[in-house]
């Protein structure tokens, strides 16, 4: 392909206009191309940043020809319907977390995917911040020792009760599947297994989840806690406890709120240490998904991650009826 990724907006939401389309526009090989809303919201986006196709309609975006990748900015309860149709078009799809709400949907994606040969990746863009990546490799390399506890939490206050769709059940609501989703991944990626075990808590309000906490049990008793919640002030940080030292992430999931510079903290016996890498959450995961489609290569966040990371919500969800 000679010319940049032509990219296709599905829904207005507000992580499209402040985050995701300025990552593109900002992106090595990317171009936003068209945006569809029912909301009526499209057209301030498209003046804001010069985007050439407005339409109302979904699937008139996907018959677009020049689009070759779509952002999925549905509702929850939307994304496997938006997700199959654009596979069926010959789309690429980047879509906002979770990717689905039951497991089996995913395996149908990627089977899909793979017939079609293109990528689907669901959006947990922390992955790609440098912080990350080497937070990754100072744990391989032993530096804080066995890890034995890793504990994630993501707090912040809701807006609007009353209309955020993250409050309405028949949409995917519930701050497990919003911010919740975070606090699983990170554990699942950094200690690299599936949890054995799973125990969640919860707090209710308008027939969602608002405040939850659950624990996880890895092999050789490795335990992960995480609490998160529409209810406190701005925290999104992972430690980790090992044999050797601690490790802290004061900015896991929003470096984009500390001037997007990602920091880790380290401590053993030697004494403190700290690391910080800037770079945009962001434009990383945007780079990182184009790279895989012109290279036509594996993506760094794999299908088999996606599906133990749905596995995983959906076991949780179970409990959560049940608490």
């Amino acid at each position: 392909m000679d010319r940049p990724i032509q990219w296709g907006i599905l829904g207005a939401a507000n992580i499209a206009r402040q985050q995701m389309i300025p990552a593109i526009l900002q992106s090595t090989n990317g171009a936003v191309q068209a945006i569809a809303s029912k909301s009526g919201k499209a057209q301030a986006f498209a003046d804001e940043f010069t985007i050439p196709t407005v339409l109302t309609d979904y699937q008139a975006l996907l018959q677009l020809e020049e689009i070759d990748a779509v952002y999925i900015a549905l509702p929850n309860s939307l994304h496997k319907e938006w997700i199959d149709k654009a596979i069926a078009a010959g789309k690429h799809v980047l879509c906002e977390k979770p990717i689905v709400l039951e497991v089996h949907e995913l395996a149908e994606i990627f089977t899909a995917a793979n017939q079609k040969k293109v990528h689907v990746m669901e959006a947990f863009m922390y992955r790609f911040h440098p912080q990350m990546i080497e937070a990754r490799k100072l744990l391989e390399a032993g530096v804080i020792g066995e890890p034995l506890t890793i504990r994630s939490r993501f707090h912040f206050t809701m807006g609007d009760w009353q209309q955020d769709i993250r409050m309405q059940s028949e949409l995917g609501g519930g701050v497990l599947w919003d911010i919740g989703g975070y606090c699983l991944n990170v554990m699942l990626d950094l200690i690299g297994e599936e949890p054995a075990a799973i125990h969640v808590l919860q707090g209710r309000k308008q027939q969602v989840d608002t405040h939850i906490a659950f624990q996880l049990r890895f092999s050789n008793d490795v335990l992960g806690i995480a609490d998160c919640s529409f209810y406190g002030p701005m925290t999104n940080d992972v430690d980790i406890i090992g044999t050797k030292g601690t490790m802290h992430l004061p900015h896991a999931f929003r470096p984009d709120l500390n001037e997007d510079v990602g920091v880790v903290r380290i401590h053993t016996e030697e004494g403190p240490q700290q690391f910080e890498w800037a770079g945009n959450s962001y434009v990383a995961q945007v780079n990182a998904f184009q790279e895989a489609i012109l290279a036509n290569v594996p993506l760094a966040y794999t299908p088999q991650q996606m599906l133990q990371q749905s596995r995983m919500l959906q076991k949780l969800v179970e409990q959560l009826k049940t608490s």
